[in-house]
């Protein structure tokens, strides 16, 4: 990977800007003027907890790939952290640095709307404990669909005054002037996946996720109905091509007209499988048409927030994307032969190398992409590679 050497655009030292310093609530307390600057934000996938970690302070064990990269390029990168209906955040993980307050933390089984909010909140937690007021904001999976439920509980929030306590950090988000340059979503179910229709109501779903998709699709797919079981995931409810597959259709995807307006707009999508997989006997096989491919999880139309072409399999036997939801004059859009996670890679005896946050092709688009972000902006200054 190509080196970039940088020149920073403020009169600050690096090392602040870099976030190397612990939050405020510990023993080091950060002076006025030493902290400025813009941050990454990572916001992992559904169902599963995640700790918050700096670029500089990680739970025992390596980040996944993705997230180290991104390190690895010098950038100041937080995760989110997250928890589920049943895991705090660091659940599984040992020695991790200090987690912040709960009311920062999003539930990763939960709607996006309450999600985005809690996001927003963290987003305000590092303003108050490292000074950063721009973000970019990377969202696997179903972290894609929270990152833009984050943006939208920044544009869309009550008026002041009105929010409960429990979001202060939020309102501290929102009076600080904080801004959010640009979202990177990786994989993200952002118009429901038929994997989702199987675990909302398998015995309804199943039959016909395999005949439209393939066996193998749907076999993948089954793993979903515990997560939507026990872990009483609304998200589900929201991931459902039903839920934003019909014109006038008055979901969430609805809701968010406009919302990306004026913010740099990435979407990766993976579409291994139809390639190598045979998980899709669909119509794909014939037309050859990429967004009808699967990530193994997510049809390659949905991460690409696309509509289904037709004839498009069923479900959802359409996909409706409302008018103004897409900011097309500043959205990129990118597929690489990756899979969804390596449970996907895992269960069709596929190489580790090939779920898209260990891919290294997929990887290097996603550092160069926030860091062209940051030099389009002046934050940093190519001087050659």
């Amino acid at each position: 990977m190509a080196v970039i050497q940088r020149t920073l655009s403020w009169g600050v030292t690096a090392s602040f800007i870099f976030g190397i310093h612990a939050p405020v609530s510990s023993a080091e307390t950060l002076t006025s003027g030493e902290t400025a600057g813009r941050a990454v934000v990572v916001i992992e996938g559904g169902g599963s907890p995640h700790p918050f970690t700096s670029s500089v302070s990680t739970c025992d064990g390596h980040r996944p790939e993705y997230i180290q990269a991104l390190v690895d390029a010098e950038l100041p990168v937080f995760t989110a952290p997250g928890y589920t209906n049943r895991e705090t955040s660091t659940s599984g993980e040992s020695r991790c640095p200090p987690q912040p307050p709960l009311e920062v933390q999003w539930n990763t089984s939960g709607y996006p709307t309450q999600a985005g909010q809690d996001v927003l909140g963290f987003l305000g937690y590092l303003n108050v404990a490292y000074g950063y007021r721009t973000f970019d904001l990377v969202g696997y999976s179903y972290g894609g669909v929270v990152a833009r439920a984050t943006v939208s509980a920044l544009k869309t929030h009550p008026p002041k005054g009105t929010m409960a306590p429990a979001f202060s950090y939020a309102q501290t988000a929102i009076d600080s002037g904080i801004t959010i340059s640009t979202i990177i979503t990786v994989n993200s179910p952002h118009l429901g996946a038929p994997a989702y229709d199987v675990a909302g109501d398998p015995e309804r779903n199943t039959a016909v996720v395999a005949n439209a998709w393939g066996p193998e699709y749907a076999k993948l797919a089954s793993s979903l109905v515990a997560f939507q079981d026990q872990l009483g995931a609304g998200a589900i409810q929201v991931l459902r091509t039903s839920a934003s597959s019909h014109v006038g259709s008055d979901g969430w995807n609805a809701s968010q007209v406009g919302v990306l307006d004026g913010v740099r707009l990435t979407l990766i999508a993976g579409d291994y499988c139809d390639r190598h997989c045979a998980a899709n006997t669909s119509a794909a096989d014939s037309t050859g048409d990429p967004t009808l491919r699967t990530d193994g999880t997510v049809p390659v139309y949905s991460q690409l927030m696309l509509p289904c072409p037709a004839p498009c399999p069923s479900p959802p036997g359409a996909a409706f994307v409302p008018p103004g939801l897409v900011p097309e004059g500043s959205v990129t859009r990118m597929t690489f032969p990756t899979v969804h996670s390596r449970y996907v890679s895992v269960a069709l005896g596929l190489p580790d190398v090939l779920p898209v946050t260990r891919h290294p092709d997929a990887i290097r688009y996603i550092v160069k992409t926030v860091l062209s972000a940051w030099e389009g902006d002046g934050v940093l200054k190519s001087s050659g590679q």
